[in-house]
């Protein structure tokens, strides 16, 4: 019986499959990108493809093809498309020629085959390896698995050491070994080339540079004038990678990038980061001696000389900043306080040195640098806010210093006391009547059983006195309060007048004073400056209680802003 019924499970399984919705993956690493051998696009899809006629329940719904990507990390663009279709439930199952192809970093790998693939329940097939993650085709094999991806592993960095090899050869022969050309060029055969129309906009940068314009002003007289950002011309000439740039406008570092690379003055510099080939990871610049320079190894965009002037420029602006740096002042105390008050961005510091005189001002990103963003928030110097800042701060202050005096007479005040007595007797006769209804309630239950009072009566006497419980332990709760709030202002210190306090001394704004009394300082279209004062309720708080004892009332009138 139980192998005719194992018999017609199988029939069930046949007439209704179910479907796995398929991605083929397919992977080429760097050094093989555009070969013909066993590993080529072309022979691992047809592997694959027949793979998967065999097996009823695999409807192959799409195929992700990562060309010239290396298998050491998972930062390949269609590997990304697959993972985010997965989470889009569009697939459930993967099927690659062999472990090498899926990845070459053991750690990694066995994360995806051990977890991830588990939680999100997709099915995973190595067909060389002979490895499937259900076990229904391929029997599992999971300790054979791990050696394998450890192999392939090894195997990586392996070859990251031969491949760095052959790296220093091209580098001495003055070829380029990234995979993007800096802005103004185009890269093809490991060479530059200059890209005309970028090209004419870094010469233009290098010529407001001379003429004394500073990074921000040359951003914002190329945005002015509409010029495409290095993000949007990428985007415009059709980089992938780029698809959402329309909006990014340039920026004061990316005029800085291009200034202060020797690249546009036909020099190839590499070697500036010790990077792993093997993990792609950089590990930290180096220092500018041991760079790798290959002097004229292409077509100059500007003459070394109009270079070498601006390295001049920006040798002064830092001696000049130097100076600056010594006084007090330069300080960014305001930093990750400032916000544009339109759009609840940071503000920005930038500097502009003008003979060899450097001034700071504050500007909001967001205004200058994102078309989309409806903020024209205008610059303003950061002396101004500095100064607007520590007068308001300085008001607060004033403020504290009559409360401590005013709280101080209060504390002495024969009247405050008699309140204080006051309320405590209240208190105490509330809970004695308290007390004595309870009571009352709990008596009329044996008068009932006694006969002496009605069912009904006693359910009269009961509510009754229920809601005379009810109302006196409302009365309590509130004495309660007021003898609490009666306490805490005559006993304890109030965190707003202390913190303000203790900066009574100070005449200059510091970083101390600013992380401990502010929360956040807008500044709007017409430099307004708007600020949002730390321990708001105590000072709420400290104010209310003054004026609910009618001691406050006629004697303190304070105003807080924010």
């Amino acid at each position: 019986m139980a192998r005719t019924s194992r018999k017609h499970r199988t029939v069930i399984a046949k007439t209704n499959p179910v479907i796995m919705k398929t991605a083929l993956y397919v992977r080429l690493s760097n050094e093989d990108n555009g070969g013909r051998g066993k590993d080529s696009i072309i022979n691992q899809m047809e592997l694959l493809r027949h793979f998967a006629q065999r097996i009823e329940e695999i409807e192959i719904a799409e195929v992700y093809v990562d060309n010239g990507q290396t298998g050491t990390d998972f930062v390949r663009p269609e590997w990304e498309r697959l993972m985010e279709d997965i989470r889009q439930k569009k697939i459930n199952c993967i099927i690659v020629k062999d472990l090498s192809r899926f990845a070459r970093n053991y750690l990694e790998a066995g994360d995806y085959l051990e977890k991830i693939f588990p939680f999100l329940g997709v099915r995973f097939i190595a067909v060389n390896d002979r490895y499937d993650s259900t076990g229904e085709w391929f029997p599992k094999k999971d300790f054979v698995t791990e050696i394998q991806n450890l192999a392939n592993d090894y195997y990586s960095k392996d070859i990251s050491r031969k491949i760095m090899s052959s790296f220093k050869t091209k580098k001495e022969q003055g070829q380029f070994i990234g995979n993007k050309a800096p802005y103004g060029y185009t890269l093809k055969d490991n060479l530059f080339f200059v890209d005309e129309p970028a090209a004419s906009v870094v010469r233009r940068i290098f010529s407001l540079k001379l003429e004394g314009n500073s990074s921000y002003e040359i951003a914002g007289i190329l945005n002015r004038e509409n010029v495409a950002s290095p993000s949007r011309y990428a985007k415009e000439n059709g980089a992938r990678k780029y698809r959402n740039s329309q909006n990014i406008l340039w920026q004061p570092q990316a005029i800085n990038r291009i200034l202060y690379n020797q690249v546009y003055a036909g020099d190839l510099i590499q070697g500036k980061y010790n990077t792993s080939i093997y993990s792609r990871e950089r590990k930290g610049k180096r220092e500018e001696e041991v760079w790798e320079v290959t002097e004229n190894a292409h077509e100059a965009i500007v003459t070394k000389e109009v270079f070498y002037q601006v390295q001049e420029i920006k040798r002064r602006n830092r001696e000049a900043r130097k100076n600056r740096e010594k006084g007090p002042s330069y300080e960014n105390v305001l930093e990750g306080i400032l916000v544009c008050g339109a759009c609840g961005r940071p503000l920005r510091r930038n500097k502009d040195v003008r003979n060899r005189k450097a001034r700071y001002y504050f500007y909001c990103a967001s205004a200058y640098n994102y078309k989309e963003v409806p903020c024209n928030t205008s610059s303003v110097a950061d002396y101004k806010i500095f100064d607007t800042v520590l007068k308001l701060i300085r008001l607060q202050i004033d403020l504290a210093v009559e409360a401590e005096i005013f709280i101080k007479k209060m504390r002495e005040s024969d009247s405050l006391s008699c309140q204080y007595k006051d309320k405590k007797a209240g208190l105490i006769h509330i809970r004695e009547r308290l007390q004595k209804y309870t009571y009352l309630k709990t008596c009329i239950y044996e008068d009932m059983k006694q006969g002496i009072l009605t069912q009904e009566e006693y359910g009269i006497a009961r509510e009754r006195y229920a809601l005379q419980i009810r109302e006196l332990e409302g009365e309590e709760k509130k004495f309660e309060r007021d003898l609490d709030d009666f306490e805490r202002l005559l006993n304890k210190k109030n965190r707003w007048m202390e913190a303000f306090l203790s900066f009574r001394n100070t005449k200059l704004l510091t970083r101390e004073m600013a992380t401990e009394l502010l929360d956040k300082v807008e500044i709007y279209e017409n430099k307004r400056v708007h600020i949002k004062f730390r321990f708001r309720n105590e000072y709420e708080y400290l104010i209310s209680q003054l004026k609910e004892m009618d001691l406050g009332r006629e004697n303190y009138d304070g105003t807080i802003c924010g």
